[in-house]
């Protein structure tokens, strides 16, 4: 509804303004004002479209309130209207922006022509603001995921800083991670922003980065632990309620500046990358718990020697060690175990190293068993597992082609597939790996995301084909692997911060 002031101190004027308005068949709100001071004072608590002022009025003019009006920097349309002896005051104001004036007694037509328009002008200008509004705002995600793909916050301040103040980062303080166990976005029909605005009150940026996972810049929690951990359980809550679907969530510590947001980044997906390793119910991570727990149960042993277990077979070695000083540490100084039942676990776990070693003869491994059975202290059975677990790192170095020729296989397979359905369980199939094996081990050999790679590689030949052709972006977006149009837009918007059709435009 557009608003409009009437500012005039004779009444009859007003009625017949009022009267002229009806006339247009337009659903005006009209509010009136007998002089400039009290017009002033309304609109500096009401916002308005329209104001119609006459010139010569007691208290403060119509000149005078224009003057206020600007100095208060007050966006609206003004129309005067006035007597023809008054027309010099006309002119002086068409100096200071404004561009509408009617001559008393007012005409019907020019005053419809007049009032319509202005409304063409306000039309105009509301859907340019709009088009300004959506653009900064696709530019922020743009931002938001080139820093969160390793662009430097001094590159993108070179490059944009004549088109956006990047001080809008700091409006951020935590970010949270959603991860689909299967593809989701653009394959499945939910609005992921939309379902978590309406059933929580979190206020947040949203950025989606592949077809698994979307990343929440949240703004409005508290930096506390309980905060960021209510915000994820509320989050995860909602997406199981309702879509049904199995998502892992992880939080992250507070950012404190631009800089921060790729190594925050880099932990939350860690976090949930980890989850490889626990074959546990648990689906929300939060980064402040990390390296904070402190294994103290005995029942802790069988997570623990189910995570070496796993190291040993996706061959982490850092983790292997990680892990052997968390048992170490579980049962160095507690004395209420038996010393044979520690042996017993440790003995285990040197059989599991064995296994894994092939240069480790029957007859050596069962000479070290007996060492431990027979060792006098703890320090001396951590000794001789410590010397399986350097050859057992030994035996990975000596081999760098162990895993490269399986990630060239997967490689190989994105590059001739990319326009199919290549999600992580389809090329898993290909080398015979467990998904979450092959993305675990592809993120380590290439320091890369494995759904980032697809994308970035799909993204490249949307760009050739872009570059190189006049396929309509339909046939762009079904050719690299997208059967939802709209979300290939979007992903490309995302990755080089402009859409495909505007993309084409400007190589044009």
């Amino acid at each position: 509804m557009i608003k409009i002031l009437i500012v005039d101190d004779e009444g009859i004027e007003r009625r017949g303004i009022k009267f002229l308005l009806k006339q247009i068949k337009v659903d005006f709100h009209i509010c009136e004002a007998a002089n400039g001071m009290d017009a002033l004072e309304y609109l500096k608590t009401q916002d308005i479209d329209i104001l119609f002022t006459d010139i010569k009025m007691p208290f403060m003019d119509g000149m005078d309130l224009i003057k206020e009006v600007k100095n208060n920097d007050i966006k609206c349309k003004i129309v005067i209207f006035s007597g023809y002896e008054e027309f010099e005051y006309a002119k002086f104001a068409t100096k200071m922006g404004v561009i509408n004036y009617i001559l008393k007694p007012v005409d019907p037509d020019e005053f419809k022509s007049t009032i319509i328009r202005i409304l063409k002008e306000i039309k105009d200008e509301k859907v340019k603001e709009e088009k300004n509004i959506r653009n900064m705002s696709f530019l922020r995600e743009h931002i938001l995921y080139s820093l969160v793909n390793g662009t430097s916050p001094k590159e993108l301040e070179i490059k944009f800083n004549d088109v956006i103040d990047l001080s809008f980062i700091k409006e951020y303080r935590r970010m949270i991670l959603i991860e689909f166990a299967e593809d989701f976005f653009g394959v499945k029909e939910y609005d992921i922003e939309k379902i978590i605005k309406d059933n929580t009150n979190i206020q947040f940026k949203y950025l989606n980065l592949n077809q698994r996972q979307s990343l929440l810049f949240i703004n409005n929690i508290g930096l506390e632990y309980r905060d960021i951990k209510e915000a994820a359980y509320s989050i995860y809550n909602t997406i199981r309620m309702n879509c049904m679907s199995e998502c892992f969530v992880s939080a992250g510590k507070k950012i404190e500046k631009a800089e921060d947001i790729l190594g925050a980044y880099g932990k939350i997906e860690l976090l949930i990358e980890k989850r490889f390793y626990n074959n546990s119910d648990e689906h929300i991570f939060i980064d402040d718990e990390v390296n904070e727990k402190v294994i103290s149960s005995k029942n802790d042993t069988d997570i623990i020697l189910k995570k070496i277990k796993q190291d040993m077979s996706i061959k982490d070695t850092e983790s292997l060690k990680d892990n052997f000083k968390k048992l170490c540490d579980l049962y160095e100084n507690d004395n209420d175990i038996s010393n044979m039942y520690v042996k017993f676990i440790f003995s285990n776990v040197l059989k599991d190293l064995y296994e894994n070693l092939n240069e480790v003869s029957e007859k050596g491994f069962k000479e070290d068993i007996n060492k431990i059975y027979k060792s006098s202290d703890f320090a001396s059975v951590v000794r001789i597992i410590n010397e399986y677990i350097v050859r057992f790192e030994e035996s990975i170095s000596d081999n760098p082609l162990l895993v490269h020729k399986e990630i060239e296989t997967i490689k190989k397979y994105i590059y001739e597939n990319y326009d199919k359905d290549i999600g992580v369980e389809v090329l898993a199939a290909q080398v015979c790996f467990a998904p979450s094996y092959l993305s675990y081990i592809f993120k380590k050999e290439t320091g890369q995301n494995l759904s980032k790679f697809i994308k970035s590689y799909r993204m490249i030949k949307a760009k050739e084909m872009l570059e190189t052709t006049y396929e309509k972006i339909v046939n762009v977006s079904y050719a690299v692997g997208y059967r939802n149009v709209s979300y290939f837009c979007q992903s490309f918007r995302e990755y080089f911060g402009v859409s495909p059709q505007k993309f084409r435009n400007e190589g044009e």
